[in-house]
């Protein structure tokens, strides 16, 4: 079971990091995508993503075992 919550965990920080760079891309270089009429609504799409991954990786993190005594 702890490979499979890994797994998960590994996939929604991937995911969260994907929205973190695409946000930055679309606020610092608006014009490397001409054809990109509503750079706004892609934004808020990229935190959307963002917001979902982080909310999973919040409950999955929940299923991950306690250490104890820093082992």
């Amino acid at each position: 079971m702890s490979n499979r919550i890994e797994s998960l965990r590994k996939d929604y920080e991937s995911k969260i990091l994907e929205a973190d760079e695409n946000i930055k891309i679309l606020l610092n270089n608006p014009v490397i995508i001409p054809d990109h009429t509503n750079i706004n609504k892609s934004i808020d799409e990229w935190i959307e993503v963002k917001e979902r991954n982080y909310s999973k990786l919040q409950h999955i993190i929940s299923y991950l075992p306690k250490e104890k005594d820093g082992k």
